[in-house]
């Protein structure tokens, strides 16, 4: 019984001396949730939403192989925030992409990607 009460005791004594410590504990956890983050007007970017709207609503015609890649030519964002027609035709007169195809919220979150000066 000494025996089994001498290994329990070195046991505890040994657990509780490798164990980390609260501050180290605390360290462990992470600093930002884990999943996707949310975007939103404040943090919306081209790398995080813009690039992957005109990717879908535009590339298909403004694209490389697209059959009025003569009037604008979607390649990346250099090519939006070198023509002010963009903009314009998306979020003033609405008449791209054809049909009308883009809900308020990505509007919303276009708009204010344009105003904040187009961050990548």
């Amino acid at each position: 019984m000494k025996k089994t009460k001498a290994i329990f005791l070195s046991a505890t004594i040994t657990a509780l001396l490798f164990a980390c410590s609260k501050r180290q504990a605390e360290e462990l956890k992470p600093t930002n949730p884990s999943g996707p983050i949310a975007v939103t007007t404040a943090n919306v970017t081209y790398s995080n939403f813009a690039g992957a709207l005109f990717q879908t609503k535009c590339n298909s015609c403004h694209g490389p192989n697209g059959a009025i890649k003569s009037v604008w030519l979607f390649n990346g964002i250099a090519s939006i925030k070198s023509d002010t027609r963009v903009a314009n035709s998306v979020l003033v007169t609405k008449t791209m992409p054809k049909g009308g195809s883009l809900t308020t919220s990505e509007r919303e979150l276009l708009q204010a990607w344009f105003d904040k000066g187009m961050p990548e």
